[in-house]
């Protein structure tokens, strides 16, 4: 949703209606800016990744929920707002404060899709994490209390537990506690950075895996997506012929982080090796990066060969396809109508 509108040929840099000043004051485009004001009121931070003059779905986020008073003075009384756009249009791009800061806000906090709506704290430890929700302004109030409620109860519960961390002599027992609840988690719960650094010092308590500790923790990092360089090194090195599903694990880590065409050169030149072991715990997600590596081929890649190749290797894998793909995927290798 285009959370700056056009009002008198003006685009408002701050992403509210133009029909309301005081909506516009409402809402940061500096988020260093608004780290200060919540630490100043005591409040926590609403913040919004947008891109203002091209995103649909914050067009409609906007005129549907955050331009209306039901949203603004229930919300205000406990967040600063903030706005960080990531326009495309000149006009909108000269009106950003910090667009560099932006885009390490933007990695910092693995925003993959817009709007993205983040609940935080000034330290900025996010707490809950939202986008587009039908039903108008008071549901969306209502269901931010409740990720609110929820995330803050989780965060409480790590403070515990880093407290029970730090005092105990022995950290082996905290560590699996840590595991166990990464397990549950993914990328986007509260507090999972949080956890996930503390299941990475379990790499150093059992290296060697002679308390099956390494292979829980590696597991519950990959599938929590917190996985790192060393993570994924070590993954491949104590699964190498994935007999433990490790090995697929690393895979789909590296087909959730392409963004470009060299990451997905490397996820192609991973699956392909993965596909050549032939051995696999999850067959239906094996057959989904095998099936999206040929689709990448056959499109923008356009190497029409290892596409094909690709696809034979998918067919062959005793697996449905996810129908969103598989229309697309039925076409490849077939002649052009």
């Amino acid at each position: 949703m285009n959370r700056i509108l056009l009002s008198a040929g003006l685009a408002l840099a701050c992403a509210v209606p133009a029909q309301a000043q005081d909506q516009e004051a409402a809402w940061f485009a500096d988020f260093d800016q608004a780290v200060a004001a919540a630490k100043d009121q005591g409040k926590d931070l609403f913040v919004d990744f947008t891109g203002s003059d091209w995103c649909g779905w914050c067009m409609k986020l906007h005129e549907e929920v955050f331009s209306h008073e039901e949203f603004l003075k229930p919300v205000q009384e406990k967040y600063v707002l903030v706005a960080l756009d990531f326009p495309r249009g000149e006009e909108a791009k000269a009106a950003v404060p910090n667009p560099e800061r932006n885009d390490e806000l933007l990695e910092k906090y693995g925003i993959e899709g817009f709007p993205t709506c983040l609940l935080m704290t000034p330290a900025g430890v996010v707490y809950g994490r939202t986008g587009y929700r039908e039903g108008g302004p008071e549901a969306y109030v209502e269901h931010l209390r409740e990720l609110a409620a929820s995330g803050k109860k989780i965060l409480a519960q790590l403070k515990e537990l880093k407290q029970e961390f730090q005092a105990a002599e022995d950290k082996a027992p905290v560590i699996d506690k840590a595991i166990t609840l990464l397990a549950d988690m993914n990328p986007d719960s509260p507090g999972v950075t949080v956890v996930a650094e503390m299941v990475g010092k379990a790499l150093k308590l059992d290296p060697e895996n002679k308390k099956g500790m390494k292979l829980r923790a590696v597991k519950a990092l990959l599938d929590s997506g917190q996985a790192k360089d060393e993570i994924l090194a070590a993954a491949r090195n104590m699964d190498p012929k994935n007999e433990n599903g490790l090995l697929e694990k690393v895979v789909g880590f590296q087909f959730g982080k392409v963004r470009d065409e060299q990451s997905a050169l490397a996820a192609i030149s991973s699956i392909e090796k993965l596909l050549e072991l032939g051995n696999f715990q999850d067959k239906a997600q094996v057959k989904q990066m095998a099936a999206m590596a040929a689709l990448w081929c056959d499109g923008p890649l356009q190497d029409h060969e290892r596409a094909l190749a690709l696809a034979e290797k998918a067919k062959a894998i005793d697996a449905e396809l996810d129908p969103r793909l598989q229309e697309a995927f039925d076409k490849i290798g077939q002649p052009d109508a």
